[in-house]
């Protein structure tokens, strides 16, 4: 854990009286209406107060803390130090109340460390932490040095030249300004680096300047192959799709720049996502290309002007080189798979190479303006070019004849091209209409007209019977190549307000189905044909959109429910194949998923303010929707059912309205009728949730948290006084304690007294918590993208890393039997990640 972490004063405040103290015990069942209620314990000791002698000392040299505080009681203490290195905190020796003691540490690592320290009465009882104190352990340095501290988190090692840096988990050096520092940072074996600290040159490898006194970062995490069960993912802005030559896999790149370029495979039968590749930013990949024969080859096209040969089944680089200036906009394997042709946004300049080599394979030839997209004739021995801006009259396929300069023909207006599978015709997408041509002499040979306005892309079946068409508002479709006749419109419902198409569309090289994609909204859809019965069938291969906001596991551990911002609830089995879809909130985002004690029911809610109830067996509303309020516009972010199921709490999300940010109401599920709302609506919550008992406990932002007794509607609070702001929260399944999340760290609190149980200071900013069912476990993701479980048995709260996203982590949910958690992330991924004790 890095020695760096941020300790803050918390200071413990008692309840307001003995009696709510009682009363919230009794709720938790902590006491019984037949015995007499428990005599009050002593009471804890005060505030600490540290002190250190020194504050800059060398290597080597003790560090002298010193601490003070008294006890209400008059009971002797014990001082405990911590500055964040975990492990078996130091003590000092016992001393009467209100007398200073302390302990003598020496420190080897260089750095800057915040300490603190509380009081251990003789009884047991713990104050609260003194306010931290900053010490810098620092060797002899002439003026004008300056400090680099690595973190490493995870499994790996940075090293430095010149030296001074080695180290699996923090150290430190310093330097004469103007020193320049190469770190070369390595992955333990089956580990991978997944993200550091702004740092100049490769992921790997960079150099820092020593201007200032600097933290470095580094975050390891378990390489994906070995740590996933199984994975779902969407895509913010997918492009360039490609079936592999055999048809088993199916690949796209994401274009967004939140992404980095992150090119995705599919299994194409199972829609299951099988290998995630992204290129070392600040490059993006832009394009991908299968290479002809079969395998699991691509080459990929980066916006920094480069061109990576990849072994998708491995995962790994086979060869990169750097192609032109600009962007690679477009890339085509010739069909015997020996050369390579590249074209860029920054020339019209279209070049071969050699993929394995990476040296010319060839002249370049010259396009009329820059190119869009490169399809070379079966044969090899001509290129096809979609040149121009892509405007209405601006738009145009040219051919080159391999070897000769300046184009064999250019046809004007066209949006759409593909060859024929033998090469002795092609298709144009025209405006109202597709042509099919003969290549020899580029003679018209047939005209297709249909309801499709602009074709905007078109192709040719891999059996050279159908032509596909993709046209204006999202029209669809497939076409007897021979006769134009249609074979089957699978046009889909237009975009609102726009006439905008789809962006591609693929014939399938072995099945009756083709893939159409667009990139806003995202989808990524195969469709498969019945000519005979003249219908078809589309199947999603994208599991959200965007951000994966919520994960929830049945309690039979039989059932995964997902939920995303694009509105869809999406149930999973255990492998990791969809059962179905529930499509109830209006296209909104879904932020809150809740299953019944017994699995039956999953409670939903929403942006569009409603509550629903689902038959998980058959994916119908159980019942008609609970909607928040009759007029309300604001979505629901946290629902959850009572343990009999008779009751549902609801509480609103992000308001520019304060009294509305955080009111929690409680509905009668049978009826929708409200029961109870809470008074205070001004806090933000973290986490709503029911104790086994039937008692509800709402956590909030301000480290406090309320009970709800349905029996008497009574509020009761607990605040423990403690000056941090948590960023997530989750109530143990026995609900007798609640984790908070957040810097410095995790913490771990009885809920009937607001004590504390555990903490680390781990340097951690998370936006999801879960317990694991048998309340040993805590799992969390947020900021970084790192995924962690914390053994909660143990009080300084030891972690490790299980799993990792390519952005912030926004839900987890564990598997009831503990052996699998589930995160879904802003990356549009679902992941679910082995876990071994």
């Amino acid at each position: 854990m890095p020695m760096t972490s941020r300790l803050v004063s918390l200071r413990i405040v008692s309840l307001s009286s003995l009696s709510v103290g009682l009363a919230l015990a009794c709720v938790l069942g902590a006491c019984s209406s037949k015995e007499d209620p428990p005599k009050p314990s002593s009471r804890a000791p005060g505030v600490a107060r540290i002190q250190i002698e020194d504050a800059l000392v060398e290597p080597g040299v003790p560090v002298r803390f010193r601490c003070t505080a008294a006890d209400p009681d008059g009971d002797s203490l014990t001082y405990v130090f911590d500055w964040g290195a975990g492990g078996t905190l130091p003590q000092s020796p016992e001393v009467d109340s209100g007398t200073m003691s302390g302990v003598d540490i020496p420190f080897t690592q260089e750095g800057t460390f915040q300490a603190r320290c509380r009081a251990v009465d003789s009884a047991g009882n713990e104050g609260a932490w003194s306010p931290q104190l900053t010490f810098i352990i620092r060797g002899v340095q002439p003026d004008g040095a300056w400090g680099l501290q690595v973190e490493v988190v995870g499994q790996g090692r940075v090293t430095s030249t010149p030296s001074g840096i080695d180290c699996p988990g923090t150290c430190g050096v310093r330097h004469p300004a103007g020193t320049r520092v190469t770190l070369d940072v390595v992955p333990a074996s089956g580990w991978q680096l997944v993200g550091t600290s702004a740092c100049e040159g490769t992921l790997g490898r960079c150099e820092l300047l020593f201007d200032a006194d600097k933290v470095f970062t580094v975050r390891f995490a378990p390489v994906l192959d070995t740590a996933l069960s199984w994975q779902r993912t969407g895509a913010r802005l997918p492009t360039s799709p490609e079936w592999s030559p055999d048809g088993t896999l199916l690949a796209a790149v994401d274009g967004s720049v939140s992404a980095n370029g992150l090119l995705r495979i599919w299994d194409a039968t199972s829609g299951r996502v099988t290998r995630l590749m992204a290129p070392v930013p600040p490059a993006r990949f832009t394009t991908v290309a299968w290479k002809p024969g079969g395998g699991a080859v691509v080459a990929v096209g980066m916006s920094t002007g480069r061109v990576s040969v990849l072994d998708v089944a491995a995962g790994r680089m086979l060869n990169q080189w750097p192609v032109q200036a600009g962007s690679v906009r477009t890339l085509a394997w010739s069909p015997d798979g020996t050369r390579l042709a590249s074209a860029t946004d920054a020339s019209k300049e279209v070049h071969f190479w050699n993929p394995t080599t990476g040296e010319r394979a060839g002249e370049m030839l010259v396009a009329v303006d820059k190119v869009r997209r490169l399809s070379w004739s079966p044969d090899g021995s001509r290129l096809a070019m979609l040149a121009g801006q892509g405007g209405g009259f601006s738009r145009w396929v040219e051919f080159h004849v391999v070897g000769t300069q300046g184009p064999e023909e250019l046809l004007t207006g066209v949006a759409g091209f593909a060859w024929s599978p033998d090469g002795t015709r092609f298709v144009v997408g025209l405006q109202g209409e597709v042509k099919v041509y003969a290549t020899d002499g580029y003679r018209v040979e047939a005209t297709y007209e249909r309801a499709w306005d602009l074709a905007s892309e078109v192709d040719w079946s891999a059996d050279g019977r159908w032509l596909g068409v993709a046209g204006a508002a999202r029209a669809l479709f497939v076409l007897d190549a021979g006769t134009g006749e249609v074979v089957v419109e699978a046009s889909q419902p237009p975009l609102p307000g726009t006439l905008m198409g789809y962006d591609a569309f693929r014939f399938h090289p072995t099945k009756p189905q083709f893939l159409v994609v667009d990139d806003l909204p995202p989808v990524l859809d195969v469709f498969t044909v019945d000519s005979g019965a003249g219908t078809w069938s589309r199947r999603e291969v994208l599991s959200h959109h965007y951000t994966v906001e919520a994960a929830a596991w049945s309690p039979t551990g039989e059932v995964l429910a997902s939920s995303g911002d694009e509105g869809e609830v999406r149930l999973w089995d255990r492998v990791g194949d969809p059962l179905r879809t529930l499509s109830g909130h209006g296209g909104l985002g879904v932020h809150a998923l809740a299953w019944n004690t017994d699995g039956t029911r999953l409670f939903t809610g929403g942006d569009d303010g409603v509550i629903n109830v689902w038959r998980t067996n058959d994916g119908t509303l159980a019942q008609l929707p609970i909607r928040r309020e009759p007029t309300s516009s604001l979505g629901l972010e946290m629902v959850a059912p009572s343990p009999d199921g008779t009751r549902v709490a609801s509480v609103l999300g992000g308001t520019v309205v304060a009294s509305e940010r955080g009111v929690i109401r409680i509905h009668q599920v049978s009826n929708g009728a409200e029961l109870f709302r809470f008074p205070d609506g001004s806090r933000q919550v973290l986490s709503l949730a029911w104790t086994p008992e039937g008692t509800l406990v709402v956590a909030y932002a301000g480290m406090s948290w309320d009970f709800w007794d349905p029996r008497t509607q009574a509020i009761t609070s607990v605040a423990p006084g403690v000056d941090i702001a948590p960023l997530a929260a989750a109530l143990s399944p026995d609900g007798t304690k609640l984790a908070f999340g957040g810097r410095p760290g995790l913490s771990v609190r009885e809920v009937a007294t607001g004590k504390l149980l555990a903490e680390t200071p781990f340097a951690f900013s998370p936006e999801a918590l879960a317990w694991s069912a048998d309340g040993r476990r805590v799992a969390g993701g947020g900021l970084g993208g790192q995924v962690f479980v914390w053994d909660a048995s143990a009080p300084t709260l030891p972690a490790t890393v299980i799993g990792f996203h390519d952005n912030n982590v926004s839900a987890v949910s564990w598997r009831p039997d503990g052996s699998l958690v589930t995160t879904g992330g802003r990356d549009s991924s679902l992941r679910v990640w082995r876990f071994t004790p």
